[in-house]
């Protein structure tokens, strides 16, 4: 466990910290020595119980509700997510709650965003044809979503990393067994990565600048 003076960031927010991603950034996050604070609607059912976690409600559509609790915090992870229906369900999740989000970053000083999105999100040479053929306009909706989010981000005052998965699977930690790339996707890699990877890479790019105001795809190796 690296100490709070090794960690560039040692006092984090996570949005989505209930989802199955979010659970695993806040425990990794924990293992690692961060402070974390974990927004819920429900703070009381959190499954996770330690020392340095509060568990904190909040609402992600509103940025009054949001300024106190990413004040005095060095960086927020975003894991919010759809977890009804289907890619082809119209959304808005993902850009009415960006927005307050960063508002309340900028208004707060916090100046350091890693949020989750998805492959393909913005058109691009690279994407399969297919994909935008036939892909994108079935999902047009879900992904507009996305891509609105994005912008935003892309858009603001903040130090961010974008983070890319395909297919998310229940799969184990390994820490190693994923590669990423700047831009839509990673060539020659697997339809899928596990949620625990993701978690790793999305608290991994914190730790240097390697990543930063740069949108990265993320896959499990072949």
């Amino acid at each position: 466990m690296a100490t709070a003076a090794e960690l560039l960031f040692p006092k984090l927010v996570v949005f989505g910290a209930t989802g199955p991603t979010g659970l695993a950034v806040v425990q990794q996050a924990l293992e690692k020595g961060h402070a974390v604070t974990a927004v819920a609607r429900n703070p009381e059912s959190f499954p996770i119980k330690q020392e340095n976690l509060e568990v904190v409600k909040g609402d992600i559509f509103d940025v009054e509700s949001l300024v106190p609790i990413i004040e005095g915090k060095n960086a927020v992870l975003s894991c919010l997510g759809f977890h009804k229906g289907t890619i082809f369900s119209p959304t808005t999740l993902y850009s009415k709650s960006i927005t307050p989000i960063t508002s309340a970053m900028e208004r707060t000083g916090v100046g350091r965003l890693v949020c989750m999105t998805g492959i393909y999100t913005q058109k691009d040479p690279s994407n399969p044809r297919l994909w935008d053929w036939f892909g994108r306009p079935l999902a047009r909706a879900f992904i507009n979503d996305m891509v609105l989010m994005e912008n935003i981000v892309m858009k603001s005052n903040i130090c961010y990393t974008i983070v890319r998965p395909p297919i998310l699977t229940k799969g184990p930690l390994t820490e190693t067994n994923y590669v990423v790339a700047e831009g839509q996707s990673v060539p020659r890699s697997a339809w899928r990565v596990s949620r625990a990877d993701v978690a790793h890479f999305m608290l991994k790019s914190l730790q240097s600048n390697e990543w930063d105001n740069k949108g990265v795809a993320i896959a499990g190796k072949k």
